[in-house]
């Protein structure tokens, strides 16, 4: 995955948590298995090592609702995303897109435009696009197909 830019520590925590969903859906995309078979074996390593993080509730939240809902949101973003296929996107920038696109339609406390800031922090954070403009921009029209 891309590198982790400073400033981590001062991130809030719903960004950090998101950071960690889309962790968990990149590696499960990577692997090519299913998230939900990645965050079983997190929670085994955690469960087994008193030092591995605790995946936080609003991560797996995150993360069962791509796993979900993932055909919807690929549908929504392919028509989004003129001239990209879902397949030839970054595996980071898909995934952030899939779950900044889950918050806006299916996570009601999270405002359409918070739910676009948080994808372009996140993307930054983790290093994901050379372009955050992308995932803006689909994103929006994303957003504005609703």
């Amino acid at each position: 995955m891309g590198r982790q830019r400073g400033g981590g520590a001062r991130l809030a925590a719903r960004t950090r948590w998101r950071m960690r969903a889309v962790e968990i859906l990149y590696e499960a995309d990577s692997r090519g298995i299913g998230g939900e078979r990645v965050l079983s074996e997190r929670r085994e390593r955690a469960a087994a090592d008193q030092e591995a993080p605790r995946l936080p509730a609003y991560a797996e939240q995150l993360v069962r609702g791509v796993v979900e809902h993932r055909r919807e949101l690929d549908a929504v973003l392919q028509e989004a995303a003129s001239g990209w296929s879902i397949d030839r996107m970054p595996v980071v920038d898909r995934n952030v897109l899939r779950t900044a696109l889950y918050e806006i339609r299916h996570v009601e406390d999270v405002d359409t435009a918070v739910a676009i800031k948080e994808a372009l922090r996140v993307a930054e954070q983790i290093g994901s696009s050379d372009d955050p403009g992308f995932i803006n921009a689909v994103l929006d029209k994303a957003a504005g197909s609703l």
